[in-house]
């Protein structure tokens, strides 16, 4: 195998990517959480908006933050106003977790600033498109196989 190619395929961090994932415990997000570390994205789950708060606030830059859009402990829009009226966290990426069919969630969840959406239950393969996809969109040059071999 080449070794450039071998290089491409080993997980790495995206330079050092923060990802924050808001949700309530749950199977799919115990997925999500143990693949990004596969990935080599170090990532920090909260529970409940104070804690996704004070993690988004602490965490390194650049963060990623992925919100279950219908969690119940939280307004998930009023979260990402409340990022996007905070000087500090402008360059903060924004991805609401939205179900597959709720009626008018994505147009909503958009409106509240977000940078993304993706459909919950997560889809491993399409939530590793959309983080290769944020990388660029935050400048971080993304480069190598998004589906190592």
């Amino acid at each position: 195998m080449d070794l450039n190619r071998k290089r491409l395929m080993e997980p790495r961090v995206e330079k050092n990517l923060s990802i924050v994932i808001v949700e309530e415990p749950c199977l799919s997000r115990n997925v999500m959480s143990k693949a990004l570390g596969v990935w080599g994205y170090p990532c920090a789950i909260a529970e409940d908006e104070d804690a996704a708060w004070k993690a988004v606030m602490i965490a390194q830059a650049p963060v990623l933050v992925l919100a279950d859009w219908h969690a119940d402990f939280m307004g998930c829009d009023e979260f990402f106003w409340k990022v996007r009226a905070t000087p500090s966290l402008q360059d903060v990426y924004l991805m609401g977790g939205i179900p597959r069919g709720a009626v008018g969630a994505i147009r909503h969840c958009m409106a509240s600033g977000a940078n993304d959406f993706v459909y919950r239950p997560y889809d491993l393969d399409e939530m590793r498109v959309r983080l290769h996809v944020a990388c660029k969109v935050m400048g971080l040059d993304p480069d190598g196989f998004i589906f190592p071999d």
